[in-house]
């Protein structure tokens, strides 16, 4: 009996270990199972990015998702985003070559200088024997280019002196000047600081050409007068800031730049470009702001006072400064932005899904906005339009995007962007509140551009004093430029005029890019 029980105790006992075993293995199977998952995301992932890094060296730089079934997305052949295409479309065919001698006309506004061709004397007796007299004419046109002419302005001070006592002598005074004691005059001025800032002509290219012309003018010397020009251009952009701050809509982005000899801080550092403009393309107001940090406190020294609609690519300082305002300061999210992280996933999957119908959807909205500017709407009918149009179209693709977050990897780049849209839906939708507010903050990003441009040929400023003098030119040309100056025309009447008014203390609202007439001859 007693071994009996003995028995069934030891096999109980072994049961017991082979169930425990059993289960150690299920729970390792279900781990190894688990960690196989998420590696193969992993690679998944990993797969993705190879391929988006193939797509931004070797693709096309358009944004535009092909409708076409047949179109296979490899890699390599895909397509990186570009804020200034927002379009979800079949590609349209090539326009046909227009027609011989259906070129655009010349502008009227140049000179002309008429030349007349007349055939030769022996040629003007018909072979009748008859004079040849002139029955009509047949005009065509070419463009030509005169090198632009460097001339010197001499100015003569007249010497005074009462020929009575011989103690007085007055010399006639000069107007005050841009730059003075030196030879630089605001036309010299304005055409150095539009060909570095606006051509993107380095200083050292710029001296180069002048020395074909026959001018010695060498790369240190233009580096003062631009930075001269700079600490010159400082209070009309201050007067900028100040429009800026008391605006009700605001759009602002930022960009890397290197600055060298910057006190407390290696020259390998990175320090920033900021960009603060009004809403909207045309007749803004555009003020670049240098600092060597990318903190809130940038955002919220420059943006002091303000109150209103602040838009951005969804920086977290952004938000931070908002939620500082107490309300008075409303985020607006930026739909190019949660585009991007979709059209990047079109561009590296082997089939359309998700992110190929929900950029689809977004497509929707731009073609409401693009139709709403084509037709000349008014702010409160463009409102009244998207709340109409576009909120349905909004609502439809939160519902979609619900209903696929959980069947995607959190960690995937499709899991990441559907996150990405739903975390910042609340401020994706503040646009529909006002008809002038943007769908998206590519204006602000179009003003990075020449910045971005200007950089891979100067590569670092060389000094802080430098830097601050970039942003306020760019400041005013970059403003010049949206209220449809010519940049050179305003900087050579800015450089004649502001110099006086500053002297005389009188106002400058008058010379700000907005506000600005040239003047009468």
């Amino acid at each position: 009996m007693v071994d009996l029980s003995m028995t069934q105790i030891a096999k109980t006992s072994s049961q017991n270990d082979l169930k425990n075993e059993v289960s150690q293995l299920k729970n390792q199977n279900q781990n190894l199972a688990k960690k196989i998952l998420e590696l193969e995301a992993t690679n998944t992932t990993l797969m993705h990015y190879l391929k988006l890094a193939q797509a931004a060296r070797f693709g096309s730089k358009s944004e535009k998702v092909t409708d076409d079934e047949d179109t296979p997305m490899l890699p390599g052949i895909g397509q990186v985003f570009d804020e200034a295409s927002i379009e979800v479309e079949p590609k349209k065919p090539a326009k046909k070559r227009a027609a011989q001698g259906g070129r655009k006309p010349l502008p009227s506004t140049l000179p002309r200088t008429i030349i007349t061709h007349h055939i030769q004397e022996d040629e003007k007796i018909c072979p009748c024997g008859n004079a040849l007299h002139c029955i009509g004419k047949e005009e065509s046109e070419q463009l030509e280019v005169i090198p632009a002419q460097v001339k010197v302005i001499k100015n003569v001070r007249l010497r005074y002196g009462c020929k009575a006592c011989e103690d007085t002598i007055i010399l006639a005074k000069m107007p005050p000047q841009a730059l003075p004691k030196t030879m630089a005059g605001p036309g010299l001025l304005a055409h150095i600081l539009v060909s570095k800032f606006d051509d993107h002509l380095p200083i050292y290219r710029q001296s180069e050409m002048w020395e074909r012309s026959g001018v010695d003018l060498d790369c240190t010397t233009m580096g003062r007068w631009v930075m001269g020009c700079g600490e010159l251009l400082m209070p009309l952009v201050e007067h900028m800031k100040k429009d800026i701050v008391a605006s009700d809509s605001v759009q602002a982005d930022e960009t890397g730049v290197q600055v060298m000899n910057e006190k407390g801080r290696k020259n390998k550092s990175k320090s920033f470009m900021w960009v603060f403009k009004t809403a909207g393309d045309k007749n803004s107001k555009i003020v670049y702001h240098y600092s060597p940090s990318r903190s809130t406190d940038v955002i919220s020294s420059f943006l002091s006072g303000f109150e209103g609609y602040l838009q951005s690519d969804g920086y977290t300082g952004y938000n931070k400064f908002a939620k500082t305002k107490l309300g008075k300061v409303i985020s607006i999210g930026c739909w190019a932005h949660a585009r991007r992280k979709l059209v990047e996933i079109t561009k590296v999957a082997t089939k359309k899904g998700i992110a190929y119908e929900a950029v689809k959807l977004i497509a929707e909205l731009y073609k409401i906005e693009r139709a709403a500017k084509a037709e000349g709407l008014n702010s409160e009918e463009i409102q009244v339009r998207r709340q109409k149009e576009s909120k349905p179209i909004l609502e439809k693709l939160k519902k979609f995007l619900l209903e696929h977050q959980d069947a995607v990897p959190p960690k995937g780049l499709l899991g990441v962007a559907i996150s990405y849209t739903l975390k910042n839906w609340p401020s994706l939708i503040v646009y529909l509140e006002r008809g002038d507010l943007e769908i998206d903050n590519n204006a602000t990003e179009r003003c990075i551009k020449p910045f971005a441009v200007g950089r891979k040929n100067w590569l670092f400023k060389g000094c802080v004093k430098g830097a601050n003098a970039s942003a306020a030119i760019y400041s005013l040309i970059e403003t010049a430029k949206s209220c449809g100056l010519n940049p050179y025309d305003y900087l050579r009447d800015v450089f004649i005029r502001l110099p006086i008014k500053i002297a005389a203390g009188e106002s400058l609202e008058e010379l700000l890019p907005y506000n600005w007439k040239p003047q009468a001859i």
